[in-house]
């Protein structure tokens, strides 16, 4: 399948279960505006502790054979029937266990309105709610997204209808009267779900084997689904544990606005699991790609969602009833948790789709336990504002841990790769071709900055362009180096002459008057090592003068996400000898034009950034000397080489790169106007601010 193809049918995926969320979303909030005026905040409360109380183990009602559904058919569709088998065999032998279990425990947990609410409830949540999320699972695997859209809008529906029923007859109704026909509802669509799937994809088949093979893995699953979910609900559970049944309502209202809002974040999740699956199986790279593109617009879309509660949160009293009014607090000081979300749903995904689920198993593990003594120690004392501080440090600490998870088994695995081809790859010999006419002065300098250089794999080539003072009388002494004298060409032809002579596996080419910094080779070595695709690295460029004094400190460009942009309207590189070039993308990119006779460099890195990948340091590499006999200093003729170069690469960008030309021009002639005010301090102003559009918000943070 094609790249295209690919993303076209991930954001037909998105689509469908972003429709279904968003639609669903509607009906929830119909339906808990229908339910908090039927019921009130009390008697709400008693339901959304009963309800919070089931939720800590209804995870375990299915023991993960949901998720190892989804694992498996989405790879592999014909054993489907097994694995559907697997799933209703288990739901409905754990959750009968798990349903008797909650109804014995609930008394000694929650408050005596709450505890007759128990057994209806764990029979809603644990089976029936559990069979239809099965449903929507085994289309998620066939990658049907219309289908698991409708069934996961099917219940939320029935219980809007039911709401709107029980609130136009009932008026006031018990707690327990909406459970029962909450009940009911759930079993109806569970029913509609098995249904569905049985015409689509045909009966179940019980395997034991199957069960036997996956039990362990299915259970990691349902662990690390409670522990997720345990510190959703642990708070409500301990606010009725305290007698704070209001309290309750309050909270788990703002709660529940809090959770309808991150359905776009779901939508996405659940859209991208079955392909992250299937890239899962190739590694954590490839998957992890896939979740770093959707991050960033999942945070987006959640700190915008985060303003928007806050401010719309005084609407809330006005559609569900006056005596939820302290819920406008709770849903302010909760409206950030759809960011931390985004970042632990998105990331914790990744982990778990490339076989990493212990790991954030731990993780959640680990948050559970952090957020049960935090609403131990602070529920007491402040109650539902207690539990909202728990629920923000609990999902802000998940979503670092599970970023810091990833990075590091991200970092594993690139070591273990290049630990493993390692000791089949001989160390990579360096070529530095060095053209040299009429610089006597300071040839000698350059070629012994190259020697102190503190990489041993180094071959130096000093290419002598028919100079007045030849080469080997200015380097006499000087062992291992190869001067090559040729008649006068240029240095374009001089550098594509030592290049022709090289032996190394990548290509240096330093001017005479420049100095190497003795770690420049490490530098862009260890680059290179963590950016196996690329083929060119350069670092930072200090300026020295004719006597070696340092007039500008090392600059280099913050990171770019395309650097070939960046290239057309500037040049980051600053000068040859600041970047070391594969000998393959050399080549590939034609070597120097030698009919140009400055710019040349310019171009050739044009020529790379349009085909390769290019990667960049902030450790300073060169010192380039700056000095009136200079070719740069020519301003005119930099410019025209400048934009004929603009014009021979324009055959080698996409069509859309082609259209930027226009503004590369104008940025270069620009660059080389002479300063005349305002008119070009407000240009300047202009070129920094586009040039910051193409640099990523994270790398004016992180640390070089």
């Amino acid at each position: 399948m094609s790249s295209g193809s690919s993303d076209h049918g991930l954001r037909s995926s998105v689509g469908w279960m972003f429709i279904g969320q968003c639609s669903g979303y509607v009906l929830r909030v119909v339906y808990f505006i229908l339910i908090a005026r039927a019921l009130g905040v009390v008697e709400y409360g008693a339901v959304a502790a009963a309800f919070a109380f089931v939720s800590l183990g209804a995870q375990y009602s299915r023991l993960g054979s949901g998720m190892v559904l989804l694992r498996y058919v989405s790879a592999d569709r014909p054993q489907f029937s097994v694995y559907w088998g697997n799933v209703l065999a288990t739901t409905l032998a754990a959750s009968g266990i798990i349903t008797l279990v909650f109804t014995l425990v609930a008394p000694h947990i929650l408050d005596a309105k709450s505890v007759g609410l128990v057994a209806f409830t764990a029979a809603a949540s644990c089976v029936f709610e559990q069979i239809t999320i099965s449903t929507t699972q085994v289309f998620q695997a066939f990658q049907r997204m219309g289908f698991t859209a409708g069934l996961n809008l099917l219940t939320s529906l029935f219980r809007t209808i039911a709401a709107a029923g029980l609130l136009l007859t009932v008026h006031h109704a018990t707690a327990k009267e909406w459970v029962i026909l909450s009940m009911i509802v759930s079993a109806l669509a569970a029913a509609i779900g098995v249904t569905a799937v049985t015409v689509c994809f045909g009966r179940p088949t019980l395997d034991l084997k199957v069960f036997q093979s996956r039990a362990g893995e299915g259970i990691e699953y349902a662990f690390a689904a409670s522990t997720n979910s345990a510190y959703d609900d642990l708070d409500k559970t301990m606010l009725s544990h305290f007698g704070m049944t209001a309290a309750v309502g309050i909270y788990a209202m703002a709660y529940r606005v809090i959770e309808m809002a991150t359905v776009p974040i779901t939508s996405i999740q659940l859209a991208v699991e079955p392909r992250q699956f299937a890239l899962g199986e190739e590694g954590v790279l490839e998957s992890a790609a896939l979740g770093k593109r959707l991050l960033s617009k999942s945070v987006l879309l959640s700190l915008a969602t985060a303003a928007i509660l806050f401010a719309a949160a005084p609407v809330l009293p006005l559609l569900v009833g006056k005596n939820f009014s302290e819920s406008v607090s709770a849903l302010r000081w909760l409206c950030l948790i759809p960011l931390f979300r985004s970042v632990h749903h998105l990331t914790g995904s990744v982990l778990t789709c490339s076989g990493k689920q212990r790991l954030r198993t731990a993780n959640q593990l680990a948050t559970a336990a952090f957020n049960f003594l935090l609403n131990l120690w602070m529920i007491p004392r402040f109650g539902w504002v207690g539990a909202a501080w728990a629920s923000l440090l609990s999902d802000g600490a998940l979503g670092l841990m599970n970023w810091l998870t990833l990075r590091h088994v991200l970092r594993k695995k690139i070591s273990r790769d290049l630990a493993a081809t390692a000791p089949s790859l001989a160390p990579p010999v360096i070529s530095i071709v060095i053209p040299y006419f009429n610089q006597e002065m300071y040839l000698r300098h350059t070629v012994n900055s190259v020697k102190a250089l503190s990489y041993p794999h180094v071959e130096v080539i000093v290419v002598d362009d028919g100079s007045t003072v030849s080469a080997a009388s200015v380097l006499e002494g000087i062992d291992s180096v190869q001067i090559v004298r040729t008649a006068n060409r240029g240095v374009s032809a001089a550098r594509n002459l030592g290049a022709k002579l090289s032996s190394g596996d990548y290509f240096i080419f330093l001017d005479a008057d420049d100095l190497l910094e003795s770690s420049a080779i490490e530098a862009h070595l260890k680059l290179l090592e963590r950016s196996p695709k690329a083929s060119m690295s350069f670092g930072a460029t200090q300026i020295i003068s004719a006597t070696g004094k340092i007039l500008v400190k090392p600059h280099v460009c913050r990171p770019r996400r395309d650097y070939l942009r960046s290239m057309l309207v500037s040049n980051p590189v600053a000068c040859p000898g600041a970047a070391m070039i594969s000998k393959e993308a050399f080549h590939r990119a034609g070597g120097f034009d030698e009919r140009f006779k400055m710019a040349e460099d310019y171009l050739l890195f044009l020529r790379i950034a349009a085909r390769e990948q290019i990667v960049r340091h902030a450790h300073c590499v060169i010192s380039y000397r700056s000095h009136p006999a200079g070719v740069s200093q020519d301003k005119a003729a930099m410019l025209a080489s400048t934009l004929t170069a603009l014009d021979l690469v324009k055959s080698d960008l996409s069509a859309e790169d082609q259209k930027y030309l226009q503004h590369a021009r104008w940025r270069w002639r620009h660059e080389y106007e002479e300063n005349k005010g305002l008119r070009f301090a407000c240009k300047r102003f202009y070129c920094k601010l586009h040039a910051m559009m193409t640099v990523p918000v994270s790398a004016y943070f992180g640390r070089e």
